[in-house]
């Protein structure tokens, strides 16, 4: 993230145990230093120490106290949803939709820009300053920055905007520095479905540890987090599913291939053919369950919710026929409960993970 110092080995333990603490006070209820020592098998005197430091940073307060026997009562705590806010900003070729949420991930504001076309540059740069600078000005707390959405494919580690196949005026930009440089703010570039899941695992801490999100808006992707990590792949491309083959020879895809499921699934809607399209949809869903092995899979972006009821049916019955030998196995398909807003609030939700939550090098590989 730009303009955000180095950490050290030191920097990343205390974080990762700041982040712990944060996580189990974010699911809601006020919790005792007896319910986060149980939480994370620490002991209360280690957290103790760590809240004392959220406190003094003004992310954690206490929450009043309990009598729940003899002896002194216990201190509650709680998250201070105020205490920090973060800009999320999802671009598609012609719209921008940007929200501002606080520290749980709840929104406070939300705003969005019809462009109508592919924008230069230049222009597409002003845009996103302009309507992060609206949302800046809402609500209280620091401001920690600002992350952006977008379809793939995405250098994340650069915040580079890769492009597709035909002729991109954004092909090769450096979105990140330029926007970053526009606001004076630390800008994270990302993904829209790893933008997605990242919003729905901050939300849900704990909850979504082997999950693959479904994302179908202009494009369909995929983004997965297996064992607690967002994965992103040697080139930031993991979970393109939606050029995945899901038919040999059948419909030209955009990516010069022919039968990817982003192809297939959108000639059957071109089609009027609702039910073929689910079931693409669902082949997808499908392979990523054998491929990578996770317990839930998450739909989200604009065209699912236009074909939600069917596509949920047609996934279920999808699973439920392929899996019927091998009854220990169970996955839960749900839908986004954040609508149209779930991309921006999840690029929002990717400043408040790097600031707060867990340091990917202690959790996973760098």
């Amino acid at each position: 993230m730009t303009g955000v110092r180095p950490t050290s080995p030191l920097d990343r333990v205390a974080g990762a145990h700041d982040a712990a603490v944060l996580a189990v006070a974010r699911r809601g209820d006020p919790v005792s230093r007896a319910d986060v020592a149980q939480a994370l098998q620490v002991t209360p005197q280690a957290v103790s120490k760590i809240l004392g430091r959220l406190m003094d940073r003004g992310l954690v307060a206490e929450a009043g106290t309990i009598v729940s026997g003899p002896g002194k009562p216990t201190t509650l705590y709680r998250i201070v949803p105020s205490s920090r806010r973060a800009i999320g900003l999802h671009l598609t070729r012609s719209r921008v939709h940007g929200v501002v949420v606080d520290l749980t991930g709840e929104i406070l504001e939300r705003r969005e820009l019809e462009t109508g076309h592919l924008q230069p540059v230049p222009e597409l740069i002003a845009t996103l300053a302009a309507e992060a600078r609206e949302l800046a000005v809402v609500g209280p707390g620091e401001l920690l920055g600002a992350g952006l959405g977008m379809p793939g494919p995405v250098d994340w580690t650069e915040g580079v905007y890769r492009g597709s196949s035909e002729p991109d005026p954004w092909r090769g930009t450096p979105i990140r520095h330029l926007l970053a440089e526009e606001l004076g703010l630390p800008v994270l570039l990302d993904h829209d479905s790893r933008a997605a899941l990242v919003g729905e695992t901050w939300s849900e801490p704990g909850l979504l540890r082997n999950t693959a999100l479904v994302l179908v808006e202009d494009g369909l992707g995929a983004s997965l987090c297996l064992d607690g990590v967002i994965v992103r792949g040697a080139h930031s491309h993991a979970g393109e599913a939606g050029h995945t083959v899901v038919r040999m020879g059948g419909t030209p895809c955009s990516c010069g291939r022919f039968g990817c499921a982003q192809a297939e699934y959108q000639a059957a809607l071109d089609d009027g053919d609702a039910e073929l399209a689910a079931q693409v949809l669902a082949t997808v869903v499908l392979n990523l369950v054998r491929l990578v092995d996770v317990d839930r899979v998450v739909l989200g972006g604009r065209t699912v919710y236009a074909h939600h009821a069917r596509s949920m049916e047609a996934i279920r019955r999808a699973l439920t026929q392929s899996l019927q030998a091998e009854p220990w196995i169970h996955v839960e398909v749900m839908l986004s409960t954040r609508g149209t807003d779930l991309i921006a609030v999840g690029a929002a939700c990717e400043v408040l993970t790097h600031e707060y939550g867990l340091p990917q090098a202690l959790v996973g590989p760098e």
